[in-house]
């Protein structure tokens, strides 16, 4: 479920949290700042049996039941239970994915975005991919070659959806729960720095954006006039 609403600032005022348990997650992030801010918030949790409807992304959801299934999250610094029952309204949707595709391309016509790889919704990739994909197609088109696009795409797309279902680097509060499950003073004795910093560079390698990665690869930019 998600929805929005106006609180009071969190942490540094434009802090973006994650907090659960690898079953059970709560995301929130301000949208817009002033005398109150607006936070963003999606609320995640196991369905009670089989979605009605995979495909239906604008059922008003029920913010009394949602908000009873987090009303012991309460943090020094964030009212989860509070930020749920203070929006005016909110929607569910379900958190499904597809499995990848053997091809995108069908003579003239190709697929990108969510159309190609449709992913659980885990670092902003569903967004991030997208675009992504429309700069490689681009340069594709530019030289002339579609193939090159589904080449260059689908792989990368294929090994970040199924990351994705593991929870790429959200995995880590899988761990914490499984590691700790009473809870824990110093994270460090439980997820080390150095564990946390490879999932999170491993997840970056992944999807894209690895820094070293992005600086030896070939650009997608395209000498116009060899291409003309």
């Amino acid at each position: 479920m998600a929805g929005v609403t106006y609180g009071e600032p969190f942490l540094t005022g434009r802090s973006m949290i994650m907090a659960g348990d690898g079953t059970q997650k709560f995301v929130a992030y301000p949208i817009e700042t002033g005398e109150r801010t607006l936070i963003n918030w999606i609320a995640e949790r196991p369905l009670d049996g089989e979605a009605a409807d995979r495909g239906d992304w604008n059922r008003p959801a029920d913010l009394a039941e949602i908000g009873r299934h987090f009303a012991g999250w309460r943090f020094d610094w964030l009212d989860v239970p509070g930020i749920i029952a203070g929006a005016e309204t909110a929607y569910e949707y379900p958190m499904v994915d597809r499995d990848p595709l053997p091809r995108w391309t069908f003579g003239d016509v190709t697929l990108l975005g969510d159309a190609a790889h449709a992913m659980y919704p885990i670092g902003s990739n569903g967004a991030s991919q997208a675009i992504i994909d429309a700069r490689v197609l681009a340069w594709a088109l530019a030289r002339g070659d579609l193939a090159d696009y589904e080449e260059t795409r689908r792989p990368a797309t294929t090994a970040l959806q199924l990351s994705n279902r593991e929870m790429g680097p959200e995995v880590v509060m899988k761990l914490a729960h499984e590691r700790a499950p009473g809870g824990f003073d110093d994270v460090e004795q439980v997820i080390p720095h150095g564990e946390r910093a490879e999932i999170a560079a491993s997840y970056k390698r992944t999807a894209g954006f690895d820094p070293a990665s992005l600086s030896e690869r070939p650009s997608w930019s395209v000498d116009r006039s060899a291409a003309s």
